[in-house]
């Protein structure tokens, strides 16, 4: 009898083992979660985003940026895109073999496209434009059979674009932004033989027969490839920052204790150089306010209270401290109301140490995407008002006359008060280098370049003045201008505009943020915008006009007595 309860008792022990394997096997994360989490394990930077993702959960479908099937609980959508994302896709991902959706653009993704995405073959979208992915396109993509959304424009591709399957259908805004590329999607013969042709000249795909394709399709081109532009930058800044951001102070404590002197513009810093280095030696990793493409950016506080914002500038080359000392003293002696004021510089053996006005009110960037709320009309109409006048110096009053080449909402500041200013005007020449190829990485900001200037490179005024139309549909849309809305539609915000124009319904454009509206004033400024965001450049106007037309048509009519606007 003993042994019989024994025999069952043991039994009864094995029994329970095995149930609460089950029960553990049950609860462990799903094979699609897996394959997510060494996607995290693979990219070693976000904006916390990957942080959420918690491996202790039996399914993905809670994560932030995946959806899930709601029966099965398969991963059918990965939208991650604007999230500051660094590394390279892992081929893990290819194990998603029910996603529908992948969104990977604007991120900094690097080294080359993994060939297991092709065994995707139920994806219809695929976005991993603006990143900084290199190699060849893995002709896998090719048995993507269901693709109706496909992008890769924007990236450091190379080689000869798949013409075997879907890869065929797409045209050339799909591959934009891409100078390594070629094959007969984009007109462009590759050495070993393939199609040739003038670029950009094969119509869309899809939606061509609607009346409205044509002008998509441009502004569409005019934008999307602009990030090989940024991207390395970026990655150079922003990134390297999160990476080595107190080996950065560390190096400006480095610059400044190797032997260092101060230049200032016009008696424009009340203190002595001994006081400046003094500071200087002391700025560390708490004292960074931001990064951008030209460099790491310092809060600089002087015990008389005053604040300025330091910006530190690597150097080049060997000839690099003449050229820039020169083109430092032109930049130093431009005074105006709306331009950011370049007090002085540092000069040391490793970097230039750029002395500007510290602005409280931050970046436009941060103020239309964090806190909109606090942006009115009025106020929105004055911040336009502003950067036209800072534009419109720069490009007629200023000797020399200066293209900034890099208008962007993050390069607009504001004071206390919601003035705006321009900055970084000059640094896009500044840096030029054809050698390194700095200007293609930093002259222009995805979403802001003029379609001529992404062809050929080359800046006028008129390429300005596109950026600053972009800027106007920015700060009246509350929307970047590559919102992940436009891009899953295939269009940019001068897209979306033009779209909007042609169903009448252009006023739907203006943020739900905004209070106060006039709607006399906002068809003047969507009318001016669109001349400014012209595929032509001869067909925009100057920036003389633009403040002529907003002080007289948009704005409450008042002459300013500040800035006279004469006609062009």
């Amino acid at each position: 009898m003993e042994i019989v309860q024994l025999r069952l008792g043991h039994m009864y022990n094995v029994f329970a083992v095995v149930i609460c394997i089950l029960v553990a096997g049950s609860r462990a994360l799903s094979p699609d979660g897996e394959a997510l989490v060494n996607f995290r394990t693979s990219v070693p930077n976000s904006d916390g985003i990957l942080q959420k993702w918690r491996p202790e959960d039996p399914d993905p479908c809670r994560w932030k940026g995946v959806t899930c099937n709601e029966k099965s609980r398969r991963v059918i959508q990965l939208n991650l895109s604007h999230h500051k994302l660094s590394g390279q896709i892992p081929p893990d991902i290819g194990k998603l073999d029910q996603l529908e959706i992948l969104y990977l653009q604007g991120n900094y993704l690097s080294e080359q496209i993994p060939s297991e995405l092709g065994n995707l073959t139920g994806l219809q979208s695929l976005d991993i434009s603006s990143n900084s992915l290199s190699g060849s396109i893995p002709p896998s993509l090719g048995q993507l059979n269901k693709l109706t959304v496909f992008n890769l424009s924007t990236n450091f591709l190379v080689g000869p674009i798949p013409s075997d399957g879907v890869l065929a259908k797409f045209a050339q805004d799909s591959f934009v932004g891409n100078r390594g590329l070629c094959g007969k999607q984009i007109d462009v013969a590759c050495k070993n033989g393939g199609t040739g042709g003038i670029p950009g000249s094969s119509p869309g795909q899809g939606d061509g027969k609607k009346p409205y394709s044509g002008r998509l399709l441009i502004s569409a081109s005019a934008t999307v490839g602009a990030l090989l532009l940024v991207a390395l930058m970026c990655f150079w800044g922003c990134f390297l920052y999160k990476k080595l951001g107190k080996n950065d102070a560390k190096g400006l404590a480095m610059d400044v204790s190797g032997g260092a002197s101060i230049v200032m513009f016009h008696g424009d810093l009340p203190y002595s150089s001994k006081d400046i280095i003094k500071k200087l030696e002391n700025l560390n990793e708490e004292h960074i306010i931001g990064c951008g493409g030209f460099g790491t950016v310092y809060k600089l506080a002087m015990d008389d209270g005053n604040v300025f914002a330091l910006k530190r500038i690597v150097k080049l080359n060997d000839g690099f401290d003449r050229f820039f000392e020169r083109e430092l003293e032109i930049l130093g002696s431009i005074k105006h109301r709306y331009l950011v004021n370049l007090r002085g510089y540092c000069n040391s053996p490793l970097s230039k140490l750029l002395i500007y006005d510290y602005l409280p009110g931050g970046s436009l960037d941060e103020a239309l995407h964090e806190k909109s709320e606090l942006l009115d009309w009025d106020v929105r109409l004055n911040v336009i008002l502003g950067a036209a006048k800072g534009l419109a110096y720069l490009h007629h009053d200023c000797s020399p006359r200066i293209i900034h080449r890099d208008i962007k909402s993050s390069n607009i500041l504001l004071d206390a008060n919601f003035e705006a200013r321009v900055s970084d005007f000059g640094l896009a020449k500044l840096l030029e280098d054809e050698e390194s190829h700095i200007t293609t990485i930093v002259a222009g900001t995805f979403g802001y370049l003029a379609p001529e200037y992404m062809q050929s490179g080359r800046a006028t005024e008129k390429t300005d003045v596109y950026s600053f139309g972009v800027l106007v549909l920015e700060v009246l849309s509350g929307k970047r201008p590559t919102d992940a809305s436009f891009i899953e539609k295939g269009l940019n915000i001068v897209g979306w505009l033009n779209f909007l124009v042609t169903e009448d319904r252009q006023r739907e454009i203006v943020d739900q943020h905004c209070e106060g509206v006039q709607q006399e004033s906002l068809d003047a400024l969507l009318s001016m915008a669109m001349q400014c965001v012209s595929s032509s450049p001869e067909d925009r106007p100057t920036m003389h006009r633009v403040v002529q037309v907003l002080e007289s048509e948009v704005m409450t009519p008042c002459p300013s007595d500040f800035y006279d606007s004469n006609s062009d």
